[in-house]
């Protein structure tokens, strides 16, 4: 049974992002939710107006393992006027990010959705990361050499042997964040509601690859799904060789005999190619400790830099100098201090991986 905050931030969400159905947000709170890392904000009125959760997990940073906050379900009541939507998300924000602190993050990752939750979490501190493009792998043009000990078939159960699979093998991209079990089956649960399929690749037995698919409309000139011509989606995609990869991309063809284009989301520097669009936006959490593990894995990294405006995590302001494998901080800020998201985004842009898109909705 749910209590009354869920479904008083039910109906937010709804407000917030009239397509997303019953059945993602109940395996939100059946896989993801946890009331103790929630924050709130009201309206005049004493209504929910902002909510937000976090979520700590472990980040693959150039080989380190980072402790980082994860927003996800952040939402909003879009009926308020702008003059009060702001302070109403930064309010909620600010706990959030004080909490990740005493957690232990060093920095906050975000999904927005659209331009405006950007220009919000802007507001915030957040910067824009990472930029994502939809490509095309060609399936076409590839011709796999015939190997009859692979076999790709679709699961329709979904045995911890999967799990296991990933846990050996996923997250390991610079950047990549490391998904939990519960994070792990949400995502293929939310690839099932969406009416999409789950296909594995065996060697004599054992996964080598896993693949989650999913038939769409072709978006027509209206930006609406067309209902003729369709195209094959992969939320998430999973191999230990190149050849396996294909052939589960082929696989596909095999399910959606009709589609006319596979498309895979693919991370790229920010607006390092024409038709990008941002992805995931980064702000400070815990910035010395951040600049340290930095200076750790980039000994030969000079810098000198600074953090200002941090209206949350104030003891962030100040002076960071990075030489010779070492942190130093100082009171003082230099002229090339930034916003509380612009040192992360430095060093996240400068090689990007794609997240998993499980933190919340879909972007």
């Amino acid at each position: 049974m749910q209590s009354d905050l869920q479904r008083h931030m039910r109906t937010l969400w709804k407000k917030c992002r009239p397509n997303l159905d019953d059945e993602t947000i109940d395996i939100y709170f059946s896989e993801t939710y946890d009331p103790a890392m929630l924050s709130t904000a009201e309206d005049e009125k004493g209504e929910m107006a902002a909510c937000s959760q976090f979520l700590m997990r472990r980040m693959n940073f150039m080989d380190r393992n980072l402790h980082i906050g994860i927003l996800t379900a952040l939402a909003y009541n879009p009926e308020l006027e702008d003059e009060k939507l702001l302070p109403t998300v930064k309010e909620s924000l600010k706990r959030q990010h004080q909490r990740m602190a005493r957690h232990g993050a060093l920095i906050s990752l975000a999904f927005p959705s659209n331009e405006k939750e950007r220009q919000l979490l802007q507001g915030c501190g957040y910067t824009i990361a990472s930029h994502c493009i939809e490509g095309d792998p060609k399936v076409t043009e590839y011709t796999p050499v015939p190997d009859p000990s692979i076999v790709i078939d679709e699961e329709t159960e979904w045995g911890r042997d999967l799990w296991l699979f990933y846990a050996r093998n996923g997250g390991g991209h610079n950047f990549e964040v490391k998904m939990t079990e519960n994070d792990f089956f949400a995502l293929i649960a939310q690839n099932d509601v969406a009416g999409g399929h789950l296909i594995v690749a065996r060697r004599h037995g054992h996964i080598i690859g896993i693949a989650l698919i999913r038939r769409e409309g072709k978006p027509l000139k209206s930006g609406k799904p067309s209902n003729k011509t369709f195209r094959t989606r992969i939320p998430y995609i999973l191999a230990v060789q190149q050849d396996v990869f294909y052939r589960l991309l082929e696989h596909a063809k095999t399910i959606y005999p009709d589609s006319k284009q596979t498309m895979v989301t693919i991370a790229c520097p920010p607006k390092g190619f024409e038709g990008s669009r941002p992805y995931a936006m980064v702000r400070i959490i815990r910035a010395e400790d951040f600049l340290k593990e930095v200076a750790a894995t980039l000994p030969g990294l000079q810098l000198e830099t600074g953090i200002t405006h941090d209206e949350d995590l104030p003891e962030n302001i100040g002076g960071y100098r990075l030489r010779r494998g070492k942190c130093y901080t100082s009171t003082e800020c230099p002229p090339s201090a930034t916003t509380p998201g612009g040192i992360p985004a430095i060093f996240m842009a400068s090689q990007p991986a794609l997240l998993p898109p499980v933190y919340g909705w879909e972007v």
